[in-house]
């Protein structure tokens, strides 16, 4: 089976889209997602509409993202900024009035496994919906010591819209494994390999706003076909940012204060 990983959409319709086409140009059969779906851009019901019949037919795991959680009213937006606060409050209302996305979310989890040895987390499989950022190869030892207490290979992660790779090979110690995006067609000729005794701790970057130097939509191709070599593809991918922008300012013209809007159109 070969997986699109993916996290961060953030309602950029036109990101996820892109990324949707160019991982089952690449063979994808399945899909993991990473949580935060929805908050500050302006399509967060076409982003759900989206990933509804493939859960509907059973080829999505999926994990619920802090954005998520302060649309279900699950936890408070404390020290959230102001694109934040304005555009969740904005999408809790369009939720609210649309009963297909609010059962979708409802029906959301903190962690998920696919296949028993795949696990999926927004910020933490340690302690999910801590909300911290994973930035230490160091943090990453108590996320590998549950992923192994879990018997799982590989947990992917979202939530610091960074590619990130922390593993285990055998017995060595945790290493911090190089993720250089592949961006042109065809498959990625470098991909990471994890086998059997080895585990991963991976984050999959960001949909709808990435920090890369282009901010090109970023994804991940597992391939588990070999048992024996799990590869871990990475990819970004080009897609229209002049268009994305405009669908802020028109989408989110309306119900966001000028300067937010703004912001949040020139961080795509």
């Amino acid at each position: 089976m070969r997986y699109l990983v993916f996290g961060d959409v953030h309602g950029n319709l036109l990101a996820l889209d892109t990324v949707l086409e160019a991982g089952r140009a690449r063979g994808a059969e399945g899909y993991l997602f990473v949580g935060d779906l929805v908050g500050y851009g302006p399509n967060p019901l076409e982003c759900i509409e989206r990933l509804l019949p493939l859960a509907q037919c059973g080829s999505l795991a999926w994990v619920l993202g802090n954005h998520e959680l302060v649309v279900r009213g699950d936890i408070e937006p404390i020290g959230y900024s102001a694109e934040a606060l304005e555009t969740l409050e904005w999408t809790r209302k369009l939720v609210e009035g649309n009963l297909a996305a609010k059962n979708f979310l409802a029906s959301g989890h903190l962690t998920s496994v696919a296949n028993d040895l795949i696990w999926l987390a927004h910020d933490s499989l340690a302690d999910p919906s801590s909300g911290g950022y994973h930035r230490w190869p160091q943090n990453a030892k108590s996320e590998l010591a549950c992923l192994r207490y879990e018997q799982g290979r590989v947990c992917f992660y979202g939530h610091t819209h960074k590619m990130r790779a922390e593993m285990t090979k055998g017995e060595m110690a945790v290493v911090l494994a190089p993720m250089t995006a592949h961006e042109t067609d065809g498959i990625d000729p470098h991909p990471l390999h994890l086998q059997p005794r080895d585990m991963g701790w991976i984050g999959a970057g960001s949909v709808g706003f990435p920090t890369n130097p282009q901010r090109h939509p970023e994804f991940l191709i597992l391939d588990e076909t070999d048992s024996n070599d799990w590869r871990i593809e990475k990819y970004e991918v080009a897609y229209n940012r002049e268009q994305s922008r405009e669908r802020v300012r028109v989408g989110l013209g309306s119900d966001c204060s000028k300067d937010v809007v703004e912001r949040i159109a020139r961080w795509l």
